[in-house]
């Protein structure tokens, strides 16, 4: 399935392709609310909001740069984690009626194998508990930045940070759960947020380089798909002038090809 994007100011098309829907039937219900109604909305403004980002900075370096003013924007879905989570707190507040980041929490106690021994509480915080319809819904975010050569089931970064953010997701589950009355059809969501690319080298035509990379962003996100099993997968496919950088190697004069961003997310809507 493939949603068109339209910025009613910009008159931007943009495309996020989704591989994956949420198939939970405790997290479809329309009534208390749809957490694949959910997703999709938040995408669509979490990349137009990341749009509006560049538009600003090559707006501000059009005329104070020798290269292409592309080249230089570094947009939010590009960059680390905070930047990453501010896009989504952004996106969050118009999609929801409240949300709130930093949610505190408490972790629920854990027992060691054949061990009567348990470990205490630890207080900690979910990245966002929104509402939506008529359910709260936490939601865990982490980035993982690959590249589109070799096969992403050998990146251990990227299993380990799939296993973290759904970890954290199902902990945050537990918490809400166990307050009983005080969270309303509760679920989660861990969402890893895959920043695809690869280094041009001085022997490749960048423009070409370009073209092909953003031709694997597909099979690149397949392959994540298999490797995740996510329960909700899509991948977003900016503007062509979002996806060469420029600035990168030792001496600062290679660049770079993002050809786009892969949202991966698991969904937990019970304890078990």
């Amino acid at each position: 399935m493939q949603v068109a994007l339209l910025s009613h100011s910009l008159a931007l098309h943009q495309m996020l392709t989704v591989l994956s829907e949420v198939a939970l039937k405790r997290a479809t219900n329309h009534e208390l609310g749809n957490v694949q109604l959910f997703l999709e909305r938040l995408l669509v403004e979490v990349v137009s909001e990341n749009y509006r980002y560049f538009l600003s900075e090559h707006m501000s370096y059009r005329h104070d740069v020798e290269q292409d003013a592309n080249t230089r924007c570094w947009p939010p879905l590009l960059a680390n984690e905070r930047q990453v989570s501010g896009l989504f707190a952004v996106g969050l507040s118009r999609v929801c009626p409240v949300s709130r980041p930093e949610h505190p929490i408490s972790r629920s106690p854990s027992s060691r194998e054949g061990d009567n021994e348990r470990t205490p509480s630890e207080s900690g915080r979910i990245d966002f508990l929104a509402t939506f319809g008529a359910r709260h819904i936490a939601l865990e975010l982490k980035r993982c930045p690959i590249a589109t050569i070799g096969n992403p089931s050998s990146k251990s970064g990227l299993s380990a940070q799939w296993n973290t953010v759904s970890s954290q997701a199902k902990q945050a589950l537990v918490h809400m759960r166990s307050k009983k009355g005080f969270y309303d059809s509760p679920v989660s969501v861990g969402l890893l947020v895959i920043r695809v690319s690869r280094k041009v080298t001085s022997k490749r035509e960048v423009e070409l380089a370009r073209q092909e990379e953003a031709a694997s962003l597909p099979t690149v996100a397949e392959s994540v798909k298999k490797l995740t099993n996510a329960d909700f997968l899509a991948y977003h496919t900016p503007p062509a002038e979002m996806q060469t950088s420029y600035g990168w190697g030792k001496d600062g004069d290679q660049y770079r090809v993002f050809p786009g961003v892969i949202f991966a997310a698991v969904v937990h809507g019970n304890t078990r």
